[in-house]
Parts: C-alpha cells; sequence; structure tokens
C-alpha cells in the first residue's frame, strides 16, 4: 500500500530539501524525526499533527531498514 500523497510530501519537506529518504545516514534520519516530533508537540492538535507524527514514524522506520540492511548488528542497538 503506498502511503498517502500528504504523507509523503510531509516526509520529503523534512528530508532536507526533498532528498530522498534511502539517501541519507540512518542518523540523518532519526535526528530528521526528533525535530518532527518535537514540532507536533509545540503545536495545536490538528490533522497536520497527526501528518508530521507519521512522517517521524515513516522516518525511524526508514532508519531502522537502512541498519538492518547495512548492519545488522548494530539494530539492537538503536
Amino acid at each position: 500500500m503506498d502511503a498517502p500523497a500528504s504523507l509523503r510530501s510531509r516526509i520529503l519537506q523534512a528530508a532536507c530539501g526533498g532528498a530522498l529518504p534511502g539517501t541519507l545516514s540512518p542518523e540523518t534520519l532519526r535526528k530528521m524525526a526528533r525535530r518532527l516530533v518535537e514540532e507536533a508537540k509545540s503545536g495545536p492538535p490538528s490533522h497536520d499533527t497527526a501528518m508530521t507524527l507519521l512522517a517521524a514514524d515513516a522516518l525511524i522506520t526508514f532508519s531502522c531498514e537502512v541498519v538492518a540492511e547495512q548492519q545488522p548488528e548494530r539494530l539492537a542497538a538503536m
């Protein structure tokens, strides 16, 4: 299943001006996710806040996928 356009857009917006998540390091993806969580916490609950949290979740998932593929022994430490 593909992500809704609004979620894809939010992920790409967070990804340093549109860089694809697969081209970023796991640490960069985690930092972007943390930034999105802080952004979501700073505003009122809304549809936009939900999209921001979903984007953060997706970036953490991408980070875990990269580590699992490149250095599976590090996955437990995340």
